[in-house]
């Protein structure tokens, strides 16, 4: 008769070699698993950074606007007439500087997303626009006023909107 050790030896030598290429697989698979969690953990947090930072810079663009906006106090002071006038047209060229910072803001958001933040941000622009044209008129049209109350009142409704949707679009949990 055949010693059985060598056959023992040899079945437990090839279970050993097929457990660790089992072993080695799974070992492998889940490394490649945790790479790509981990690289797509690292994506979506690049992504949120940048959206995060278009969405304070739009806001700081907006911001500055409105410095200029609240300004019309100013013109309220002046009297009637060429100095007014000159206080509106000051203000215009002002508010025409930060708007074109508001409309540079806007389409780094518009590149960012998603969606819903991105129409905030355009709808936000455009309000901001029509501010700026109803402050305009202040200068060179009669009470014009009420016209550019109104469109204020838009811009900051807009504002706060795209801050909501903003906030929103960055929540985690």
């Amino acid at each position: 008769m055949v010693d059985n050790s060598w056959w023992i030896g040899l079945i437990t030598g090839g279970t050993a070699v097929v457990a660790s290429w089992v072993t080695g697989r799974g070992a492998a698979r889940s490394a490649r698993v945790q790479a790509e969690v981990t690289a797509r953990a690292a994506h979506v947090a690049e992504a949120r950074t940048r959206r995060r930072d278009a969405y304070r810079e739009m806001s700081a663009a907006v911001h500055g606007l409105s410095e200029v906006f609240w300004r019309i106090e100013e013109a309220d002071a002046a009297p009637e007439g060429e100095a007014r006038a000159a206080v509106v047209a000051h203000l215009s060229a002002a508010a025409r500087a930060a708007l074109n910072d508001v409309t540079r803001a806007s389409r780094e958001v518009l590149l960012e997303g998603p969606t819903p933040v991105a129409e905030a941000a355009q709808t936000l622009r455009r309000a901001a626009i029509t501010a700026n044209r109803a402050l305009d008129r202040l200068g060179t049209e009669g009470d014009e006023r009420a016209r550019y109350d109104a469109a204020y009142r838009d811009f900051r409704e807009e504002h706060l909107r795209f801050l909501e949707r903003a906030r929103a679009a960055l929540d985690v949990g």
